[in-house]
């Protein structure tokens, strides 16, 4: 894995030296330079994917300790490491407590600074798990993404109709991510203070309280997690806090609305990425089935989601509509997995009294199949595109027995057979693989520790300052220290003058195995 680092410094000799020494490292880059605090703000702000920065002490006159303390508390999973004169044990304490994970020095060698870089960034790469497998546990609740072909097309309204279909046995948030021109709260008929923007800034401590603070109650049980009044604090969304709000809403709620518009950016492309369900909506007419088939290659070539994991909608379809449903399936070349009737002048009068939601018309029957599609899509296993084709007709009518619904079933049952027989080798070679990556995680796994240890033999080595016996007890328990349970069983540690070597046996997964990790590490004598 390659470890992307951020260096803060103005002293040019400083850049270039770090720079010659990371290039010589196989697995960590130097992916930004910041020369004060304000802009390795904005690039911590800008930039997804660091876990690693190391911040020059005397950043802006002597004020990388304040620094290191601002980063700790604005982006507190990203690991600090403070670049000092000399490392001592006066300058670790120092660091410390200014929030860094760990030190180097100028005179750092290339495998001290790799070494002690990987650690910190193996902290920050468990540290954003962790976070991770909290929010998104326990409920996991589904997200519906509701896109639109182009403007105009309806996708506000069926966004608002599939989240009230969900709503019996439910709990169900809206959230309104067109953030230039969002219009839910309108339809609603609710008057806001708070929008979704305003979780930016705490994306990073997003719970439960923090939605409800932020939403409003609709009428039904639906949740609104409304678009900012003013359109161009659409700027301040940033596709972090977007997977922050994806995340607490999966846990938060059974399902999620989400309104992305028809307007593509970092944020609405992480969502259509992120959703269990992407709902593509068009009208019959053929510019905005031309303007669907154009966004789903879209988002193929920019890897946001592929056409077969999207399900198109055919709104506002009428009888007297030129262009069906078989048409449109031809132009946009995919099926469409739901059509909804133009709900004529009762819909109409719902949509300017803002009582969308407590109106019954054919487009309301038509969109509470969605709740049925969802569950078929769950029982059958697949979340993207495995809807049914809800039509006009049949929204209150069962399908009929030739029809789509029976030819997959009898399709199912044809195959039982083969799957039969199938299922015990994909199962023992799913164990097979299952066992190979545990063992070769547990391998690896020594050699991170077996590198702690070592490093822990070797600082205390420095720290002595002297290559007796005393000290070489001491640097073996104090390595051995660093190990416990079954890698501590069977690990040897080789104290030498300039380095100290630890090798782990690895606890074995696989019979037969006999694995061994080793690390080095470099003795730095502290100056006195």
């Amino acid at each position: 894995m390659s470890i992307e680092i951020v260096l803060a410094t103005a002293s040019d000799a400083t850049q270039q030296r770090l720079a010659h020494m990371l290039a010589e490292a196989e697995n960590l880059t130097l992916a930004h330079v910041a020369t004060d605090g304000a802009s390795l703000e904005d690039t911590l702000s800008r930039s997804a994917g660091i876990n690693v920065v190391v911040i020059d002490e005397a950043l802006e006159g002597g004020r990388g300790h304040a620094v290191a303390r601002a980063v700790g508390a604005s982006h507190p999973l990203v690991g600090v490491v403070l670049l000092v004169e000399s490392a001592g044990p006066e300058q670790f304490a120092a660091a410390m407590e200014s929030g860094a994970r760990s030190v180097i020095s100028e005179s750092s060698s290339l495998n001290e600074i790799v070494s002690r870089i990987e650690a910190v960034a193996q902290w920050a790469v468990a540290a954003r798990s962790a976070v991770t497998s909290e929010l998104t546990g326990g409920r996991g609740g589904r997200v519906v993404a509701v896109a639109g072909a182009k403007g105009g097309v309806g996708a506000t309204s069926v966004a608002m109709l599939v989240a009230q279909s969900l709503t019996a046995t439910r709990t169900v948030s809206l959230i309104d991510f067109d953030l230039q021109s969002g219009d839910l709260a309108a339809y609603a008929g609710v008057h806001t203070r708070r929008s979704i923007v305003d979780l930016v800034d705490i994306a990073g401590e997003m719970s439960g309280r923090v939605l409800r603070e932020t939403s409003y109650d609709l009428e039904g049980g639906l949740r609104l997690l409304p678009a900012p009044n003013d359109g161009e604090r659409a700027e301040e969304m940033t596709a972090d806090a977007a997977r922050s709000v994806v995340n607490a809403l999966r846990y938060q709620f059974d399902v999620s609305v989400i309104d992305v518009g028809s307007h593509l950016d970092d944020a609405t492309a992480l969502i259509l990425e992120y959703a269990d369900i992407a709902l593509l909506v068009a009208t019959p007419d053929l510019p905005a089935l031309r303007a669907a088939r154009r966004t789903l290659a879209l988002w193929e070539r920019l890897a946001v989601r592929l056409p077969t994991t999207v399900d198109v909608v055919l709104n506002r379809r009428s009888s007297r509509s030129e262009v069906q449903e078989s048409l449109a399936h031809r132009i946009v070349d995919a099926p469409v997995a739901l059509v909804i009737p133009d709900g004529g002048a009762p819909f109409q009068s719902a949509m300017n009294t803002a009582t969308i939601l407590t109106t019954s018309t054919p487009a309301h029957a038509a969109a509470a199949r969605f709740a049925s599609i969802l569950d078929a899509a769950r029982d059958i296993g697949g979340s993207e595109g495995s809807f049914v084709v809800a039509d006009v007709g049949a929204a209150a009518s069962p399908a009929p027995a030739g029809g789509r619904r029976s030819t997959r079933r009898a399709r199912r049952t044809d195959d039982s057979g083969q799957s039969t027989v199938e299922l015990p080798i994909v199962f023992g070679l799913g164990l097979l693989v299952f066992l190979v990556c545990a063992q070769c995680v547990m391998w690896g796994a020594g050699f991170v520790l077996a590198g702690n240890a070592a490093q822990e033999g070797a600082r205390t080595i420095g720290i002595a300052r002297s290559y007796d016996a005393a000290s070489v007890e001491r640097a073996r328990a104090d390595a051995l220290g660093e190990l416990s349970g079954p890698w501590a069983s069977g690990a040897s540690v080789d104290v030498g003058p300039d380095a100290v070597e630890v090798s782990i046996v690895a606890p074995t997964v696989l019979p037969g195995l006999h694995l061994t990790s080793a690390a080095t590490a470099t003795v730095f004598v502290e100056p006195r």
